[in-house]
């Protein structure tokens, strides 16, 4: 286990090399050199001592809100560093040629996951889908044509307001109207959300691996005070990930009462709805098949692409998802 996530309230001690976590369930013990993250989404207390430990460890330890955003996080010293790879990300960051290159392909990714989702839908009888997936090809047409990043932007907007606006089509259910953040208003809205800040926590672990700066970024601006670079490549990844993760929960969850709480206007994953989209979670990046690795994995290889592709070893191309 590389993640360890601690969904409920506890209390996080050691006993030598070994993290002690207990809470109203009882105790779990993890040994320490089995982890390189731990993720806290609910109340915890710890010390310095274990911070210590997990330190030495190279743990990092990452916060997370009720909404799945990243808070903070606690970095280990001595994480991998080469000035000949953050000279050449800093380069392509500051040639405008460069940085629309890497752009585009980041939203070329995204778009072409997001066409094989509707594809995927369609395939499987949602014929309504046909008019919206030739709208958004007509976009991803567009896309080469991009003067700047901000159209790119633009771009990339416009095609998720036309996906979104289908996903009526795959489920009634997933009739959620606009997309809104603050506050989030409905349970669709609330596990898009909830399963980005997963994405975006996931993509910076496999970044903190490399020898990439993850300020430094392409597609969004790397003077946002995020961890930038994770936002760009998580966009490739989202709607293979969240989004299907998001159409398998309403494809077989016949009552998801219990897994919210709203109240006026406001909505957020109670406990139970966390640890049910968490098991979810885990099972869906971590499993592998018969001929390929785990999604975590797919994640850390993209990462691995992406630095080669500053050193001038090979060009980057994103991830697809096969269907």
């Amino acid at each position: 286990m590389e993640t360890l996530y601690i969904n409920r309230d506890a209390r996080i001690a050691h006993e030598d090399a070994t993290l002690v976590v207990a809470t109203d369930s009882g105790k779990r013990r993890v040994p320490v050199k089995t982890l390189r993250q731990v993720v806290i989404l609910g109340e915890a207390g710890l010390t310095t001592s274990v911070l210590n430990l997990l330190g030495r460890a190279g743990v990092r330890v990452t916060v997370l809100d009720w909404h799945g955003n990243v808070t903070g996080s606690y970095e280990p010293a001595g994480s991998p560093a080469a000035g000949r790879v953050r000279l050449a990300q800093a380069r392509a960051v500051l040639d405008p040629a460069a940085r629309l290159s890497l752009a585009r392909a980041f939203v070329e990714g995204a778009v072409g996951n997001i066409l094989a989702n509707l594809r995927y839908s369609a395939y499987r009888g949602g014929n309504a889908l046909r008019a919206t997936i030739v709208e958004i090809e007509g976009r991803a047409a567009a896309i080469a044509a991009a003067e700047d990043v901000p159209g790119l932007m633009g771009l990339e907007g416009l095609v998720r307001a036309a996906y979104y606006a289908a996903w009526r089509e795959i489920d009634p259910r997933l009739d959620f109207g606009r997309r809104i953040r603050r506050p989030l208003n409905n349970p669709v809205n609330c596990l898009i959300s909830w399963f980005n800040g997963l994405a975006y926590n996931a993509v910076r672990t496999e970044i903190a691996k490399s020898h990439l700066d993850d300020c430094l970024s392409y597609q969004h601006s790397p003077q946002e005070a995020r961890a930038s670079l994770a936002l760009d490549l998580a966009e490739v990844f989202k709607p293979a990930i969240c989004d299907t993760l998001i159409f398998e929960i309403h494809g077989r969850e016949t009552d998801m009462s219990a897994w919210f709480e709203q109240e006026e206007g406001v909505c957020r994953l109670s406990e139970v709805g966390r640890r049910r989209t968490l098991e979810m979670w885990v099972a869906k990046i971590e499993q592998t098949g018969a001929r390929v690795g785990s999604l975590k994995q797919t994640i850390f290889e993209e990462v691995m692409k992406l630095e080669r592709h500053l050193l001038g070893i090979a060009p980057y191309t994103p991830w697809r998802r096969r269907v």
